[in-house]
């Protein structure tokens, strides 16, 4: 299920990561070894709700008597130091793309919010919501403020986002909309927030990619989905576009793509507008080849105008020399300054996302901090310095009951990042096959970061590990051990 759904390879899962822990606690213990960073951890629905009803977490609401053994669960986690509850709802998601039911998606309303209450007996931890609940609380505002109304604790939803489809529903009131300026009063609902970007699309298959059509930006282009017809790659056959010996070009296929662009308006209101993203919008994310790098930035439009070439074809031709390793971005949400500014300087808001490592062969997302510095501070100035880095360090510490780390004094932990924030930034996004089993990655280095010192000891300096692992498992104020 964790494959299918975050993109994480089993076998990699397989070969690099010790199985040997059963319980919470027991997970806790065992991610504590050999750390470089600190990490923290938060007891997650569908883990508990497999752990306590087996396959039938899969298909089934559970008893009154499995509720409160989840419960039961909940409460040994966050007595040994996990900082929250996170739940979430992926029904649409999970059955109709990957195949799978995901646990908590099988749950009711009802569940949730008794399983939830745990936090608000022990009257600490913090809520993790993704994912609305159909028939229920529809959107993840929805299920965060009901669970920060019950029991009083903080409750982060994802994700609170601008989107260009839909400049202004951003500021709706939940459980309706995502905005929680109308809901201060009714118990602290802090929320979210990711930089420019939407999910990465690599272009596996062409034509319909991937494992479903609209798992592609370029879904609903005018000519995309006829080109790649027949059984590819993640079909298992031969790939209908890539050449094989004795070929020759196909003329009557060259520029088929280019016609009809109109077609599929990007309005709102048209069935389609979200599935056709305009052509610039889609930018060049990441090359497989290094002289193909140098388009990363550019839309498939900037890429077609310095070729004189056709979009399609410029687009075609790119994926072609590239393998069909080349990846994709829609900048189609968190792009509007005037927008972010009041989003990032909300109090309300949590700046964050980095998805916990999912997807790694389509993104980097650790890559959030550096890109607020450099882009949200540096270039647009929708945030101060000092308010950046606080909202990263000190009121994350704060939200999670951390009070011996998050600022630089006398007695806290020296946990330091020193930067140049006129030079932070990111590096150009390259493949790595660093994973167990040589599975693939996406890494961008930053620059401009000097040193980075976890509980007092130098762990990078100047980019490179000086081969110290200070790094801790941080547990929350209830930790028994």
């Amino acid at each position: 299920m964790f494959d299918k759904m975050e993109g994480i390879p089993l076998s990699a899962q397989r070969a690099g990561v010790d199985f040997s822990w059963e319980s919470i606690p027991e997970y806790l213990d065992a991610i504590g070894r050999r750390r470089g960073i600190n990490v923290g951890a938060f007891v997650g629905h569908s883990g508990v709700r497999r752990y306590v009803m087996g396959q039938a977490a899969q298909e089934r609401e559970a008893t009154p008597e499995e509720i409160e053994a989840m419960k039961a669960e909940v409460r040994k986690g966050i007595l040994a130091g996990a900082l929250g509850f996170s739940v979430g709802n992926f029904a649409d998601q999970g059955e109709e793309i990957f195949g799978v039911r995901v646990p908590s998606s099988v749950a009711s309303d009802a569940e949730r919010f008794a399983v939830g209450d745990v936090l608000g007996e022990l009257g600490t931890g913090v809520f993790q919501v993704s994912g609305g609940a159909a028939g229920g609380y529809t959107t993840p505002a929805g299920i965060a403020q009901e669970l920060s109304r019950r029991t009083g604790r903080p409750a982060i939803y994802n994700l609170l986002a601008q989107e260009l489809s839909k400049p202004d529903e951003w500021k709706g009131a939940p459980p309706d909309g995502g905005g929680c300026l109308p809901v201060r009063h009714q118990g602290l609902c802090l929320l979210p927030v990711r930089h420019g970007g939407s999910d990465l699309r690599p272009p596996r298959r062409l034509g319909r990619a991937g494992r479903r059509g609209h798992d592609q930006p370029h879904h609903r282009i005018p000519g995309h989905d006829n080109v790649g017809l027949g059984d590819g790659p993640a079909g298992g056959g031969a790939d209908p576009l890539l050449p094989r010996p004795g070929d020759s070009p196909r003329p009557e296929h060259r520029g088929r793509g280019d016609r009809g662009r109109a077609p599929v308006p990007h309005e709102p209101g048209h069935p389609h507008h979200e599935l056709q993203p305009p052509l610039d919008l889609v930018q060049v994310y990441m090359a497989h080849e290094e002289r193909n790098r140098r388009y990363s930035g550019m839309s498939v439009e900037e890429v077609a105008t310095e070729q004189g070439k056709g979009i399609m074809d410029a687009f075609l031709d790119l994926v072609l020399d590239d393998d069909l390793r080349t990846s994709f971005q829609v900048i189609d949400r968190n792009s509007d300054p005037t927008s972010q500014r009041e989003i990032l300087g909300s109090p309300y808001t949590v700046i964050g996302t980095t998805d916990g490592g999912a997807r790694p062969d389509k993104g980097d997302r650790t890559t959030y901090s550096t890109y607020l510095l450099s882009h949200w501070v540096r270039e647009e100035q929708v945030l101060t310095l000092e308010d950046a880095v606080y909202r990263m360090t000190g009121k994350t510490a704060l939200m999670h009951d951390l009070h011996d780390r998050g600022f630089i004094q006398a007695g806290k932990a020296a946990d330091i990042t020193i930067f140049d924030p006129d030079t932070i930034g990111m590096k150009p996004r390259e493949p790595m096959y660093e994973f167990p089993g040589g599975e693939m990655h996406v890494k961008q280095p930053a620059s401009g970061i000097d040193y980075v010192i976890v509980n007092g000891e130098v762990l990078l300096e100047n980019g490179e590990h000086t081969g110290a692992l200070p790094g801790q498992v941080l547990r929350g104020p209830y930790h028994q051990g």
